[in-house]
């Protein structure tokens, strides 16, 4: 269980309750009436459609805003593309419904399993979740409904949980969660969090260690779970339980606070988004904007690109919920393959077309996303966008003239639009990070990727694990690259920000504040403990840190420097 991870932070202790869904095996059938498969399709869907709008209604009232995930499900359910697929399976290979939809949605479901990106991996289980319920119907089955676990303090242990199985359990007695499968940003995890309820994803192998019944600590602030503690341990987490509370209760104080140190220097806090709905409930955890919008998962839950008044709409959500909010341009390409843009297969997809050199490839897409940006934010006081993936000066100008003439077609057909528009760039590739003292001249802003500026940087597939020694955050070569890219933005005076992943780890969020940072973006739930720890220390000491981590050997002196640090001063 070594990759098991934190999804929603907390201490549980309760009687396992082992939930294992078995799926389907759907038959290879062949039909001789197409009219009946076709219908008994279409009949399937409206079922489905059904609970899942129950599903929502009957969620809603624990899971607020993130009750909302399940209008995707139904916008998925009702994709017409996956269903015209479907259809011509059926017509075409004279496939029973269920053999045809079978085969439709395991090619949607293979091609989000096979992405780099960690939430639109995670993707892939909303995709079964929903084949799932479809297949039952068509199998003649009843999809369950609910996971009844027995009427004491459980924790639920399982390989997977769909979204839907989450939905409908009873909270009252569910006092935690642990998959074997999923990463921090699966369905799981989100409403783990959303619930406030402490879980831990990727656990594997835990099952077979374990019988229904067995007593379960759950130690989702150190990662670790026990099975069957002694009193000893139980009575320890127990206090740490006590004092994990009343800390959540100190870090609530944080939420309407602007963050700034001790010494009143202010680092804005914002959030990394994946889709509009997540906008919704920022505020109650106290992001002070929108760093990263990834849009393309947008263009992403279709089989079809959105048209404008679909991303007008989603747009609209997110500027509604939230202010400011920094928008990337679609990031396609590389590991998020998009099947109606009939792209080439590249044979190494990472260092291809992807990002901006996609979108300026595929102009009417990117030219769609422009306007419906410009018109969606007509109300705001500012439109931030930011182009990924850009390694040349040449982009950016290309960029510029491409949204000019978005600019001038929206005059001429008197179209209300944002003109006050900030452009900046996502610095992630190493050449903008070697030239971002030019390509500062250029833009409005800077955003730092380390997501993907690590991976190039040190040339180490994020996802190789035979590889995570070199996917190192804190190596000195990284954080004196960071702090080039902050001198090249602050010499043109432009802000810098940060939006990977690195930003939601405290101790490189107070390294990367002492170099001079002016805005980190992060998971929403690492904001609060952020702020609250900036807030007691110095922006004078901070920067005394980070000048003795640039002249670090390696990490494990990085990592010594601000063990140190914290120790001396918190």
């Amino acid at each position: 269980m070594k990759n098991k991870q934190i999804a929603s932070k907390g201490i549980a202790i309760g009687k396992a309750f082992i939930y294992q869904d078995e799926g389907f095996d759907v038959p290879k059938n062949k039909t001789k009436d197409v009219k009946k498969e076709k219908e008994k399709l279409k009949d399937a869907l409206k079922k489905s459609s059904d609970d899942i709008k129950k599903i929502k209604e009957k969620s809603e009232a624990n899971l607020k805003q993130n009750a909302d995930i399940f209008d995707a499900h139904l916008e998925m359910i009702n994709d017409p593309e996956l269903i015209k697929q479907t259809e011509a399976m059926i017509e075409n290979e004279t496939l029973a419904a269920e053999t045809a939809y079978d085969k439709v949605a395991d090619q949607y479901i293979e091609i989000f399993k096979n992405m780099d990106d960690p939430y639109f991996k995670e993707r892939a289980s909303d995709i079964k979740d929903i084949k799932n319920r479809v297949l039952a119907y068509l199998l003649g089955k009843t999809p369950k409904t609910n996971i009844k676990t027995a009427q004491e303090d459980t924790i639920l242990i399982a390989k997977d949980l769909a979204p839907s199985d989450t939905a409908t359990l009873d909270f009252d007695y569910v006092k935690g969660m642990i998959t074997e499968m999923g990463g921090t940003t699966s369905h799981t995890a989100i409403m783990s969090r959303a619930l406030n309820i402490p879980a831990i994803v990727g656990a594997k192998g835990l099952i077979e260690k374990i019988k229904s019944g067995d007593t379960i600590a759950l130690d989702a602030l150190n990662n670790n779970i026990i099975i069957n503690p002694k009193q000893t341990e139980l009575d320890k987490l127990k206090a740490q339980q006590k004092d994990w509370q009343t800390h959540l209760k100190t870090l609530n104080k944080y939420i309407d606070n602007p963050t700034k140190t001790k010494d009143d220097h202010q680092i804005p806090l914002f959030a990394n988004i994946g889709n509009a709905e997540e906008a919704k409930n920022l505020k109650d955890v106290g992001a002070e904007g929108v760093g990263l919008f990834r849009t393309e998962f947008l263009f992403m839950q279709s089989a079809e690109a959105p048209d404008l008044k679909t991303q007008i709409k989603a747009y609209q959500t997110v500027f509604e919920a939230i202010q400011p909010v920094i928008i990337r341009t679609v990031d396609i390409g590389g590991d998020k393959d998009i099947p109606y843009l009939k792209l080439d297969k590249e044979e190494n997809p990472f260092l291809g077309v992807r990002g901006i050199r996609l979108a300026l490839q595929e102009k009417k897409l990117f030219k769609t996303q422009l306007k419906a940006l410009l018109i969606a934010a007509k109300d705001q006081d500012d439109l931030r966008i930011m182009l990924p993936m850009v390694a040349t000066i040449n982009e950016i100008k290309k960029s510029k003239a491409i949204l000019n003439e978005v600019k001038k077609a929206l005059k001429k057909d008197k179209k209300a639009f944002q003109d006050n528009i900030k452009l900046g760039i996502m610095i992630e590739v190493p050449a903008a990070a070697l030239n971002a003292f030019e390509l500062a001249k250029h833009v409005d802003f800077f955003s730092i990727g380390t997501n993907d500026l690590i991976q190039y940087l040190f040339a180490a597939d994020r996802t190789n694990e035979n590889l995570s020694h070199l996917y190192e955050p804190y190596d000195p070569t990284l954080l004196s690259t960071i702090s080039r890219i902050i001198q090249a933005g602050h010499q043109e005076d432009i802000p810098v920000g940060l939006c990977g992943e690195i930003a939601s780890k405290l101790d490189l969020a107070l390294i990367l504040t002492g170099l001079g940072i002016d805005e980190l973006s992060m998971s929403p739930t690492s904001i609060l403990e952020i702020r609250k720890t900036l807030a007691s220390l110095n922006i004078t000491d901070l920067r005394t840190l980070a000048q003795a981590i640039l002249k670090a050997k390696d990490a494990k002196d990085v990592k010594k420097l601000i063990k140190q640090f914290k120790d001396d001063n918190l």
